[in-house]
């Protein structure tokens, strides 16, 4: 709805649905399908899984089912985060942070102005996105923030790991 923030908390487990609609395999035909699966899953996951996008790309590439839905369960899940959304002017509810922690942003629109404020209110850093894309900025310090989002349009941010 306009003018109303949503913020999201991403901790719930990536889901393996996929268990239910796999057949089921029993003796050589198994050892052989986990094989194939293990050597498939070596080739298609790239070692560094840092890496989601291309991750993804490679299980699509998987003409196999099976194979395919094992590579996707093998993706690791994306840090916990938290998310904000919101459109037009206004300020997020405060949080915690522990550990440096990567602030994403995306307008959707002309202009957004984004300050990123300490427990008292004061400006820790001015960050802008001219025009409709995304941007971020790693806040180094543990401390309590929250975001004043100044925005002619729709805006997403999102706190995870770096």
């Amino acid at each position: 709805m306009p003018g109303q923030l949503v913020s999201t908390n991403l901790q719930s487990p990536k889901p393996a649905i996929w268990r239910d609609r796999m057949p089921s395999l029993t003796g050589p035909r198994a050892a052989v399908a986990l094989s194939a699966m293990a050597v498939t899953l070596a080739m298609a996951v790239p070692l560094a899984a840092q890496d989601y996008a291309a991750g993804l790309l490679a299980c699509r590439r998987q003409s196999d089912t099976m194979a395919r839905l094992a590579c996707y369960d093998a993706l690791p899940a994306k840090a916990p985060g938290t998310v904000f959304r919101g459109t037009g002017s206004q300020v997020t509810p405060p949080f915690d942070l522990q550990a440096p922690t990567l602030l994403s942003f995306e307008s959707m629109d002309a202009i957004m102005v984004v300050y990123l404020l300490d427990g008292t209110g004061a400006v820790v850093q001015n960050l802008h996105q001219a025009g409709a894309g995304t941007a971020s900025y790693l806040i180094r310090h543990p401390g309590r923030y929250s975001l004043q989002v100044n925005a002619s349009g729709g805006w997403r941010m999102s706190l995870e790991k770096p």
